[in-house]
C-alpha cells in the first residue's frame, strides 16, 4: 500500500478493487491495520474462486449428462454458465488486489474484466428471477403451453442480452488511469452526480425490483400450495414445510449477499469522509456480493436431490465401465422416473 491514496478513488469504482477514499484526519486505527485488512481478501477470494467453479462445473455436468432435460435445468444451467464466466475473471480481480491495485493488462481487459464483474450482477438476478416466476406457473398453472424448453431458452437469451445492454455504462466509463506511478483499472465517473445516478441505476434493476419480484412470486407459490394441502387435509405437509424452508433460504441467501453491497453503496453517496471501518463494511460487503456465485451451485448440489442422482449416477456407470469391459450399466433406461424434481431449491 502507498499510504491514503493508494486506497482513494472518489467513490468511482465498479469492482473489488476500488474502495471508496478514505477520510484522512487522525484515526485510533493505523494504516498497517488497513493494509493487513486488504491483504486478507486475495485469499478468500481465491477460496470462492476455486469452490465455485468446481461447483458450477458439476452442477454443468449434471445437466449435460442428462438426456432428457427438463424446463428448470436450462435455467440452471444457464444461471451456472454465468456464475463461471465470472469466476474466470476474478483471478484478474485477485491480481489487482495482490498489486496495490496496479493493473497491467490493458485498458480492452479492464473493460472486459469490468464488464464481466457488473453483468454477473444482472445476469445472476435476472435468471434467478425469471426461474421464480417458472416456478410459480409450474405450480400454480401447471398447464401452460408456453411452459417449454424452447420457450424457456428464448427467455434465458433475452436475459443475457438484457444484461449486456444494462452493462453499455460500464462500457463507456471503464478505463485504465494513471495514479501517481502505477495504473489502475477504474470507473471513471464524471463527478458526483454521475456516481449518484449509476448506483441508483445498477441498485434499482440489480437489486429492488427483482427482489419485489421474487419475494411476490414465491409468495403467491406459497399461498397456493398451502391452500391446495388444507383442500386434501394436509396430507403433503412434510413436501409444504420443504418447499417453505427451500423458499426462505432463496431469498435469504440473497438478502445476505446483495443487501449489504447496495445499502453501502448508497451510504456511500452522501459519505464525502469515509473512515477506515467503512472500508472494512465496503469489503466485506463486497465479498458477499461475491460469494453469491458460489452458494447457488453448492445450494443446488447439496439441497437438490436430482443432481445429486445425476452426478452419483454418472459415477457409478464410469466406475462399471472401468472395472468390467463386458457389462455397460445403462441407469438411462429408467430415465423417466429418475429424471424427475423431487425437490426444487428455486
Amino acid at each position: 500500500m502507498n499510504g491514503t491514496d493508494a486506497l482513494c478513488n472518489n467513490s468511482q469504482s465498479g469492482n473489488l478493487s476500488e474502495p471508496p477514499c478514505i477520510n484522512s484526519a487522525p484515526s485510533p486505527y493505523s494504516y498497517i491495520d488497513i493494509t493487513t485488512f486488504m491483504h486478507i481478501f486475495p485469499s478468500i477470494y481465491g477460496i470462492l474462486c476455486s469452490v465455485g467453479v468446481i461447483a458450477n462445473g458439476l452442477v454443468i455436468y449434471a445437466v449435460a449428462a442428462c438426456k432428457k432435460k427438463m424446463v428448470s435445468d436450462i435455467y440452471v444451467l444457464n444461471l451456472a454458465i454465468a456464475d463461471t464466466l465470472f469466476l474466470l475473471v476474478m483471478p484478474f480481480n485477485i491480481h489487482q488486489l495482490v498489486r496495490d491495485r496496479q493493473w497491467v493488462f490493458g485498458s480492452f481487459m479492464c473493460k472486459a474484466v469490468v464488464v464481466v464483474d457488473v453483468s454477473n450482477q444482472f445476469t445472476t438476478v435476472g435468471i434467478v428471477t425469471v426461474l421464480c416466476i417458472d416456478r410459480y406457473i409450474a405450480i400454480v398453472h401447471p398447464t401452460s403451453e408456453k411452459r417449454t424448453i424452447q420457450w424457456t431458452i428464448v427467455i434465458n437469451l433475452l436475459v443475457w442480452l438484457g444484461s449486456f445492454l444494462l452493462t453499455v455504462p460500464v462500457m463507456m466509463y471503464a478505463t485504465v488511469e494513471r495514479k501517481e506511478h502505477f495504473e489502475v483499472c477504474i470507473m471513471a465517473l464524471e463527478g458526483p452526480e454521475d456516481m449518484y445516478w449509476y448506483t441508483l441505476y445498477q441498485s434499482i434493476l440489480g437489486f429492488i425490483i427483482p427482489l419485489i419480484i421474487i419475494s411476490t412470486f414465491y409468495s403467491l407459490t406459497l399461498y397456493h400450495v398451502f391452500s391446495s394441502i388444507r383442500r386434501v387435509k394436509r396430507k403433503h405437509s412434510v413436501w409444504a414445510k420443504t418447499a417453505t424452508k427451500m423458499v426462505l433460504m432463496v431469498i435469504a441467501v440473497f438478502l445476505i449477499c446483495w443487501s449489504p453491497y447496495h445499502v453501502i453503496q448508497v451510504i456511500n453517496l452522501r459519505n464525502t469522509s469515509p473512515t477506515i471501518p467503512f472500508i472494512y463494511a465496503y469489503n466485506i460487503s463486497i465479498c458477499l456480493s461475491y460469494s453469491h456465485s458460489c452458494i447457488n451451485p453448492l445450494m443446488l448440489l447439496i439441497f437438490a436431490q436430482n443432481y445429486r442422482e445425476r452426478l452419483c449416477r454418472r459415477s457409478a456407470l464410469l466406475s462399471s465401465q472401468h472395472s468390467s469391459k463386458l457389462t455397460v450399466v445403462k441407469p438411462e433406461a429408467s430415465s423417466g422416473a429418475n429424471d424427475a424434481y423431487r425437490c426444487n431449491v428455486i
